[in-house]
């Protein structure tokens, strides 16, 4: 009854103040009226330099023998609290397309992962300190997984996981000067089979950069050429979340800009880059647009090898379901239809910045917002995935998170799309909420979408769903749990329990058939309290090869062990840590598992739960 209270509390609190935490735009300021012609500044690359992988990973294998010192990293900033969307009340046109039905309850079951394994866990920097949010997102090459996070940069054997490289982060771009580098991204490039890496760098500081990267090769763990631009000569604004994608003849970045020492909305930025110069070794010849009101615009990873523009997106209104479409050619930017474009599945709610996604035996966890999580251009359509609130209300008005997926065509018209929604889930009652999504698609436009999944009486868990392209229009086959949660998460930042802050879900080259996702999912905590929470990151794959049936939960003997080692037991299993009683002991017993049920050796379905009582 507490928890219940405690959720409805917060709730109303939200909805009371959400009025006040929107950030006022002008239409006129926002870019919205008649914005076709962007001016375009060349930008000077302010660092360069090569790397070798496989020198920086024996490197900092060194450091790590060494012991080295947490001062080796520099103190942890405040990271920004994600920026609520503008809230601008625009007119908008009345959707030309008949909205398709949502399906909120498939009876088809996604299928089952073909491979599965662990990506990246909750490791440091060299040094001492965790990261959070892990940033988790990562790419698929012919043999090797690269899956580069706030934390470390790692390279797997594809096949089955094996880790064959690990650089921090700060190593991978310390020679062109990064000092604290954050939001990584990296993407695979089968056309021209080379991977393509940004980042950025000294949030809030007036020596923010921006920093890029294309490998010599495709092979991540060779030589990668790598680039900074200073964020802003003037020192007026810093550089944060930058997103990426390319097509044959470009490679862009979009960045959101905030006043230097602070959170403070300023305008948006695309730097375009030419993809020819930097397969040459060269920087890119880096143009500077500058678009007021745009904010986390997303560009497209384009999915063709004769494709000439370069489409992005963008999500602008959450009550009006309203977004921007736009076009790249020649550095050319150009606004599709000259204003925001209405989907037509309806309004929603904006989910935050707040906790309010539900845990087991936890705090709530933050939800982001709604800005696009990536897009992908595949047979003439682009593709998106976001996080959205339910019923739409405002800024912390939903009960409920959800994903919403979307195609468009090269207009940026709306041609499908759905949502997968619990909708009768409350912070309290045991219902699915789904946030920080990711899609990709493959070549007969079958579509896998990758999010996190939480509800009141669980942990937070990875998961996914799927559609064949055969499948009807607007449908998305049922969420399949990819990595059960294994405990509570509590790792607070700025007062949010951030998560994501987005996730990755890519197509295997080899085949352009098979597609993977890589999520986070919470750890065993490491003690009690803000500051226990560790995360993990976990591969999965749909397709190119027999679907695995999930292993089952057989039940270990932990009577007599530590509460600790007993948990860590239990989850080794395939099973759930359940019920955890405390009662009085014998000092000798305190700590200890006195009891357990089930019975060790019973042979359970996955993630069945194991209850455990443990001496006080």
């Amino acid at each position: 009854m507490r928890r219940r209270a405690s959720w409805r509390w917060l709730l109303w609190t939200l909805v009371v103040l959400a009025g006040g935490t929107f950030t006022a735009f002008s239409p006129e300021a926002s870019g919205f009226k008649g914005d076709i012609a962007y001016t375009r500044v060349r930008v000077r690359v302010s660092a360069a330099a090569v790397v070798d992988m496989r020198a920086l990973a024996r490197l900092d294998r060194l450091k790590r023998r060494a012991g080295a010192q947490a001062s080796l990293e520099p103190a942890e900033p405040p990271e920004p609290q994600e920026k609520a969307e503008p809230n601008v009340r625009i007119a908008v046109p009345s959707p030309t397309v008949s909205p398709r039905s949502v399906q909120t309850a498939p009876t088809v079951p996604s299928p089952n992962v073909s491979a599965s394994f662990l990506a990246q866990s909750d490791a440091p920097l060299i040094g001492r300190m965790t990261e959070s949010p892990p940033d988790t997102n990562g790419a698929v090459g012919r043999d090797k997984l690269m899956v580069p996070l706030n934390s470390n940069y790692v390279i797997q054997r594809k096949s089955d996981g094996t880790v064959l490289s690990k650089v921090s982060m700060t190593s991978f771009w310390g020679a062109v000067g990064a000092h604290r580098p954050f939001d990584p991204r990296v993407l695979y490039d089968p056309y021209s089979d080379r991977w393509l890496a940004s980042a950025a760098d000294d949030p809030l500081l007036p020596s923010s950069l921006i920093l890029y990267g294309i490998s010599d090769t495709g092979d991540p763990q060779g030589r990668w050429h790598l680039y900074a631009i200073d964020a802003d000569s003037t020192n007026a604004t810093w550089a944060d979340f930058p997103t990426l994608g390319f097509d044959q003849g470009t490679v862009a970045i979009g960045v959101n800009m905030f006043a230097t020492g602070s959170l403070t909305y300023v305008r948006g930025r695309l730097i375009v880059l030419d993809y020819a110069s930097l397969r040459a070794g060269g920087g890119g010849r880096p143009v500077d647009l500058s678009i007021p009101g745009a904010f986390a615009l997303q560009p497209a990873v384009t999915y063709s090898p004769t494709e000439t523009t370069l489409y992005l997106v963008e999500h602008v209104d959450s009550m009006s379901g309203t977004y921007r479409f736009w076009s790249l050619r020649d550095s050319a930017l150009a606004l599709e239809g000259g204003g925001p474009k209405t989907n037509p599945l309806g309004p929603w709610a904006t989910p935050g910045p707040s906790n309010v996604l539900p845990q087991e035996d936890g705090r709530g966890i933050d939800a982001g917002d709604s800005r696009i999580g990536n897009a992908v251009f595949r047979n003439g359509h682009v593709y998106y995935a976001q996080t959205i609130s339910l019923p739409p209300g405002g800024t912390g008005y939903g009960t409920h998170t959800a994903v919403q997926w979307v195609e468009l065509d090269t207009e940026g018209a709306f041609v499908q799309g759905g949502r997968m929604e619990d909708p009768g889930a409350l912070p309290w009652n045991g219902g699915h909420s789904y946030a920080f999504a990711s899609l990709a698609v493959n070549s007969r436009n079958d579509v896998l979408v990758g999010f996190s999944e939480f509800e009141s009486d669980d942990f937070a868990d990875a998961g996914y769903a799927f559609r064949a392209g055969t499948d009807a229009p607007g449908t998305m086959r049922a969420p399949v749990t990819l990595k059960d949660g294994e405990g509570p998460y509590y790792k607070t930042r700025g007062g949010l329990n951030r998560w994501g802050d987005y996730s990755g879900t890519e197509v295997d080259p080899s085949d352009d058939l098979s597609l993977w996702t890589v999520q986070e999912y919470p750890r065993i905590p490491s003690g009690r309290g803000d500051g226990s929470g560790r995360w993990g990151t976990w591969w999965g794959r749909v397709g190119g090869g027999p679907p695995l049936a999930p292993a089952p939960c057989v039940v270990p003997r932990v009577v007599g062990k530590s509460f600790a080692k007993a948990w860590r037991r239990v989850v080794a299993a395939h099973c759930r840590r359940g019920e955890v009683r405390r009662v009085r002991s014998t000092k000798k017993r305190r700590g200890r598992v006195l009891r357990q049920s089930p019975s060790a050796g019973k042979l359970l379905p996955s993630d069945s739960r194991v209850s455990l009582t443990v001496g006080r």
